[in-house]
């Protein structure tokens, strides 16, 4: 697995290896069962699938809004507001975890869709730019891990230090205020549940960036492709009209590829929007050091959830902008009034970029993140 994060073991990289990270997490949390499999795997597995996303869909959002409800009067006011925060967050997750787990099929038919659009291209630099996809996909993932469990792990080590429950979450006949097993029993229920959620989070919140990449890849192939067209006189007409067809052909896969991941990002983007501001609330406060290291490490786990799609959005966009450029100066004038009239229908219907939105409420761009952070 790490051969693909490094760059290491295999000559030629698909495009669907970029998804390879992302498909494991959604395993692991149990909304995406490898294929292939015997019955008793399926049996096993769907057990372990409605075990966690019960614990994720429904303890979890009851039990952290209960937690501090229960001890409204013995928390301070940074902690009260931490546990609000982390209520409202897991809140969000559920409605996160249900979208990915209903569109999931539709999501891993996209891998069949870039294994159509990785036969058009043979080219060294081509494959090159397929092989800095996929690492650059994996190194993605590789980043999220680092602010969201050291988020964990300060909020866990911070609670230890200070004698109390990291997480401030009912659990129904323990106290951990009351015998040291009690204790002991929650802090590893709070680094259970939080393996879980986190893992949840990460796929809900790395599949934006990872999937917008891999349109972009294929994107900034085409474009390239697209001005060599005509330019190769060796070919017959015939050659290059079927060259300038593909490249439509191709341009039609990606908006399949855009229009499959839309929806999902659309709903889930804006989960994430709305329950991000909740962060500013602990910033309200006077806090100092060392008060101040989990929501810090919180922020950055916000930032992280919002962020890199925006960007990747926006980035999209601009790539979607070259694509008529190419087209117009392409060498299209020599050829006959069948490629001319081609050529102008495809003019036409790149006019427009692909663009991701929030419930179509607002757009996905990098001057959205910036307003909300």
């Amino acid at each position: 697995m790490s051969d693909l994060l490094l760059g290491r073991g295999q000559i030629v990289y698909k495009s669907r290896h970029a998804l390879t990270y992302l498909f494991n997490i959604f395993t692991f949390v149990g909304t995406n069962p490898l294929g292939g499999q015997s019955y008793v795997y399926y049996s096993l597995y769907y057990l372990y699938s409605l075990l966690v996303n019960f614990v994720c869909c429904i303890f979890c959002p009851i039990s952290f809004h209960i937690g501090y409800i229960k001890l409204l009067k013995v928390l301070n006011t940074n902690e009260l507001l931490s546990a609000i925060q982390n209520a409202i967050q897991v809140s969000g997750i559920p409605i996160k975890i249900i979208v990915i787990a209903w569109y999931m099929k539709r999501l891993q038919s996209v891998c069949e869709i870039l294994d159509k659009l990785d036969e058009n291209y043979k080219r060294a630099e081509d494959l090159n730019s397929i092989r800095r996809c996929v690492r650059s996909c994996c190194k993605i993932i590789a980043a999220f891990c680092v602010p969201y469990y050291s988020f964990e792990l300060s909020t866990i080590a911070f609670g230890v230090y200070q004698n109390r429950a990291p997480l401030t979450i009912w659990l129904s006949y323990l106290d951990a205020t009351r015998t040291s097993w009690e204790y002991w029993t929650h802090v590893g229920w709070d680094v259970f549940i939080m393996l879980f959620l986190l893992a949840h989070q990460l796929g809900s919140d790395t599949y934006p960036p990872v999937f917008i990449s891999v349109i972009r890849l294929h994107m900034q192939l085409l474009v390239e492709r697209v001005k060599r067209l005509g330019t190769n006189k060796a070919l017959c007409r015939e050659k290059r009209y079927a060259e300038l067809l593909v490249c439509i052909n191709t341009y039609g896969q990606i908006l399949s590829i855009a229009n499959i991941v839309a929806p999902v990002i659309s709903i889930t983007l804006f989960t994430q929007f709305a329950t991000t501001a909740t962060t500013v609330l602990n910033w309200f406060g006077n806090m100092k050091f060392p008060d101040n290291i989990i929501p810090m490490a919180f922020f950055s786990c916000q930032i992280m959830q919002i962020l890199p799609c925006c960007y990747y959005a926006s980035q999209l966009i601009a790539d979607c902008e070259q694509l008529p450029y190419a087209i117009f100066h392409s060498d299209w004038l020599e050829e006959d009034r069948r490629y001319r009239k081609t050529v102008l229908f495809f003019l036409q219907h790149t006019q427009t970029p692909i663009r991701f939105s929030c419930l179509k409420l607002f757009g996905v761009t990098l001057a959205t993140s910036i307003s909300v952070s």
